[in-house]
């Protein structure tokens, strides 16, 4: 099996986004989801990445809310979740935000609502350039 720094997290994160639509919609948690090994071992990057956005979230939440012209809370719960994910891996990681922003639009694209993907996108750019600057 490949190390963790050989792998790529792109299929981590689907497992992630789905993982924290069914803890905010079926109240699902955390532990219950990281006793699947099974699953750990399979995405080696879905434990770091899920229980980041987790004890994150508050701290995701304040910036997302900077950064939005909307309530984060009026989204869909993927795009929602699609931008807690990103902004943790902008924040937390070391991965390039071009990967970060163009993997997060094609979650959004494959599991969100219809055109989510550009308001996801664009608040990702803000994000990403005000932490740049």
């Amino acid at each position: 099996m490949k190390s963790k720094k050989e792998t790529s997290p792109v299929r981590s994160r689907d497992k992630v986004i789905q993982s924290l639509y069914e803890i905010e919609l079926s109240g699902s948690d955390l532990k219950d989801i990281l006793a699947d090994l099974a699953l750990q071992s399979r995405y080696p990057h879905f434990k770091d990445l899920l229980t980041g956005v987790i004890n994150s979230k508050e701290d995701i939440d304040t910036i997302l809310a900077s950064n939005m012209d909307r309530k984060l809370s009026s989204l869909d719960p993927i795009e929602r979740n699609t931008l807690r994910l990103a902004t943790y891996e902008l924040l937390y990681t070391k991965t390039d935000a071009p990967i970060i922003i163009n993997e997060s639009i094609r979650l959004s694209k494959k599991y969100g609502a219809v055109d989510g993907h550009k308001y996801v996108n664009a608040v990702l750019d803000r994000i990403y350039k005000s932490n740049s600057e």
